[in-house]
């Protein structure tokens, strides 16, 4: 079993409590992935409407920041919430009704704590016991203020990578990169005007070493 499979069998055996609460789960699909906001976004999960799928379905996306089972069935939960009433209900009318019905808590924007969620806890927890837990490990990013892989209750706290200690090759390199996402620009552009007309451009310091950029009308610009 994959991690996909594992959330739409934990929303299979869900789905018969919102039928019930009158609000049936619609064509969904949940996965795991990074929310729109980013790796560094603060965001257990985010609800997709199906106006924006291809073929009509929610998309849901779980934070991979999390491994903690119970934690990642309270967001599924909170999600298909969303995705049962509709999401112009935001976090109120029905879908505060049908989370308060499932054992949510407020404030129903946060990540649930399971010593004050007890209902909740209490309802996903057969399903956990015959599931097991979620195949999937956190990734833990050193700039995820939200994710890594110490888990507190429902949260996560920042973790370091570990350090390269010299072992055998194909294990922790601090100078490997950590993905193959294209790189942020680090460099720095200088600003260069021409003291006659203010003319402005910018430019790194690798091609102000070759030479100043020229104003079109007087020639030779100074740089910072």
């Amino acid at each position: 079993m994959n991690r996909e499979t594992w959330l739409k069998n934990l929303a299979d055996k869900m789905a018969p409590t919102f039928a019930e609460l009158g609000h049936p789960l619609p064509e969904f699909r949940a996965s795991i992935g990074f929310p729109s906001a980013g790796k560094d976004a603060a965001v257990t999960g985010e609800c997709w409407d199906k106006r924006v799928s291809g073929d009509g379905h929610f998309e849901i996306f779980l934070n991979p920041g999390r491994d903690n089972s119970q934690a990642i069935a309270f967001t599924l939960a909170h999600e298909l919430s969303h995705a049962a009433v509709g999401l112009k209900e935001g976090h109120k009318g029905n879908f505060a009704k049908v989370t308060r019905a499932l054992g949510f808590v407020a404030p129903l924007t946060l990540a649930q704590d399971p010593l004050k969620a007890t209902k909740l806890a209490e309802w996903v927890a057969p399903m956990l016991e015959e599931l097991g837990p979620i195949p999937h490990a956190a990734i833990a990013l050193p700039s995820m203020g939200y994710g890594a892989v110490r888990r507190m209750g429902g949260g996560v706290a920042p973790v370091e990578l570990p350090k390269d200690d010299g072992g055998d090759e194909g294990e922790c390199n601090d100078d490997a990169p950590i993905s193959t996402r294209p790189k942020k620009q680090t460099a720095r552009l200088l600003k260069a005007e021409c003291a006659e007309c203010g003319y402005t451009v910018r430019v790194t310091a690798k091609w102000l070493e070759v030479g100043p950029p020229h104003c079109p009308a007087h020639g030779a610009m100074n740089a910072e």
